[in-house]
């Protein structure tokens, strides 16, 4: 029942892509809030009706504010659009829903129908796959794409990239040399410089256990050999020997391993400067970047979503650590 009504909606879709469209802008619009009532299946048609009246300058240079009075985003209609142009002549829009539309609309063209393997092995095609595979599919396709019209497509990419940066850049040197640029602070670049603090407050409180111990060591070594000349007079026991030689061994093997973990800190509290001092640069370079005009898939894109996946895992392990330490043997 449910494949015959997708079928059927599928072949309604195919007859009203042949109609003419209205050259009246009210028109549109109730088509289009009708096409948004029906669900996942119209999204060909709404993308189709969007272009028209983009195209066609319906609204009179107001095509921005005539999507805000239908409740839809530019980002939002720029992905309508472009599925109704990636599927023009396929059924797939019938029954997927826009997110996974979406996705597959900015795979390579080539790639859509062909069987991909995930990194759980399973083998599926794109129209079978959920938003996070078809998203890992991406990131590997872009990774093993090595043929010369992909990579004559990425220097355009380039191209039009730098383009793009050298017009913001010839905007900002036009600007009046009083406007001022703030630098936006991290949100948790207080809270990092707290970290950073007690960290300093370790290792000086490491350095005073170590040289506790050392002091032990030096104590132990001149009552071992007090006892040895003792052990010449036949005034102390073998036994009483060995127990303070393995108190020695014991303080040197718990010096060493405080040595060690001052050597960790030492490197995780330079570190954590050199990563608070990265994450400012990153925040002022996205601060003055317009990321509006990096194509979605782009492999800027795609690399930025990796990082902020990760980000997201390592930020959550880590607050797990911080919450509840597990100490070391």
């Amino acid at each position: 029942m449910e494949t015959t009504g997708r079928r059927d909606i599928t072949a309604t879709a195919e007859e009203t892509s042949s109609v003419e469209l209205s050259h009246n802008l009210t028109t549109v619009t109730t088509e289009i809030k009708a096409y948004q009532s029906i669900g996942g299946q119209a999204i060909f048609e709404i993308g189709r009706r969007l272009k028209w009246v983009k195209e066609n300058d319906l609204a009179h240079g107001e095509f921005g504010k005539w999507l805000e009075s239908i409740n839809i985003k530019s980002r939002q209609a720029q992905r309508f659009i472009k599925i109704a142009n990636e599927f023009s002549n396929t059924t797939t829009s019938s029954y997927l829903g826009m997110n996974v539309l979406y996705e597959i609309a900015t795979m390579p063209s080539d790639e859509r129908d062909k069987p991909q393997k995930l990194d759980s092995g399973e083998i599926k095609k794109p129209d079978e796959m959920t938003v996070r595979e078809l998203r890992e599919t991406k990131r590997k396709l872009a990774a093993v794409c090595s043929d010369n019209q992909k990579k004559q497509d990425q220097l355009s990419l380039a191209d039009k990239k730098a383009q793009a940066l050298k017009m913001q850049v010839e905007q900002l040197q036009q600007r009046k040399p009083d406007v001022q640029q703030v630098e936006v602070e991290p949100a948790d670049y207080q809270n990092l410089k707290q970290d950073n603090q007690a960290l300093n407050t370790t290792i000086r409180q490491s350095e005073d256990e170590i040289k506790r111990y050392k002091h032990l060591i030096a104590d132990s070594q001149a009552e071992l050999k007090r006892l040895g000349d003792l052990e010449l007079n036949k005034e102390l026991s073998t036994k009483q020997i060995k127990d303070l030689q393995a108190k020695s061994v014991n303080l040197e093997n718990k010096i060493q391993r405080q040595e060690e973990q001052l050597e960790r800190v030492k490197e995780l509290s330079s570190f954590t400067k050199q990563a608070s001092e990265e994450m400012d640069k990153l925040t002022v370079i996205l601060s003055r970047l317009d990321i509006t005009v990096v194509p979605d898939g782009a492999p800027l894109i795609l690399n930025l979503t990796e990082i902020a996946d990760k980000a997201e895992s390592f930020a959550a392990n880590l607050h797990d650590q911080i919450a509840d330490p597990v100490p070391l043997d």
